[in-house]
């Protein structure tokens, strides 16, 4: 079901019922590996997939925040989003396990639940780069050539907006108590699953590559794509693992 935005916020959203999904009509890429293509355990499922089109910005902790204190348990949160990149071209996918976060001064480390080899058999035209640093900012196109300068030098090579509210959020799902600040905060060992992929739609060291000087292209729509299969097949998979050991 989608449901349409009713606040402030343009933000639509998809509330997906697992038990409601056609088995015979589910792509076979997202079959679980090892897995025969039966997806009839899907049947059994109580659990909701709920899909958010989220705004830039810090208002990704109000959202999840939120969204949270309205259920009663959370089995995963995966974040897809864009980014600019310091050491990739259009189209490559960047899986990010440090970011540091322009709001809240802090270092999140956490091990992020996707590499490279679940997200490359999906991938045609890019390049995934796992193992990465990521920099959480307010704003991208404040950010200058000096600015990233020092993001690069100081081992950082993904530029978005998200990631660290989100880990705010999430350091409070997991803890009785508000996010610390200006601290090194490990996230290593959540009650649920985490995920953290950016599709690069932007390369600021190479002069007219970013969104606001072209379009994604077909080759940069391509990531998108392969993140997408990527989160739903791990979703499918571990939901698998849930019902049969209920």
């Amino acid at each position: 079901n989608r449901i349409p935005s009713k606040h402030s916020f343009d933000v639509e959203a998809n509330i997906i019922e697992v038990d409601k999904l056609d088995p015979c009509t589910i792509d076979h890429r997202l079959i679980p590996t090892g897995c025969d293509a039966n997806l009839d355990f899907l049947k059994q499922s109580d659990a909701v997939i709920l899909n958010i089109d989220y705004p830039l910005g810090y208002a990704a902790y109000n959202l999840l925040t939120k969204t949270a204190e309205s259920v009663s348990e959370i089995l995963g949160i995966y974040i897809m989003g864009k980014a600019a990149s310091l050491n990739g071209v259009r189209g490559d996918v960047i899986i990010p396990e440090v970011v540091y976060d322009e709001h809240s001064h802090n270092t999140y480390i956490f091990a992020n639940q996707f590499s490279a080899k679940d997200v490359a058999p999906h991938l045609s035209f890019g390049t995934v780069l796992d193992n990465q640093k990521a920099v959480t900012v307010m704003g991208t196109f404040l950010q200058n050539k000096n600015i990233m300068d020092v993001i690069y030098r100081e081992g950082y090579t993904d530029i978005e907006m998200e990631a660290g509210p989100y880990l705010s959020a999430i350091y409070e799902l997991s803890r009785p108590q508000r996010y610390p600040i200006n601290q090194i905060v490990s996230l290593n060992k959540l009650p649920f699953d985490l995920g953290i992929m950016h599709y690069v739609s932007d390369t600021p060291y190479t002069k007219g590559k970013n969104l606001g000087a072209g379009a994604l292209s077909y080759f940069g729509m391509d990531s998108t794509y392969a993140v997408s299969l990527t989160i739903l097949k791990r979703i499918i998979a571990l939901e698998k693992q849930r019902i049969e050991s209920m």
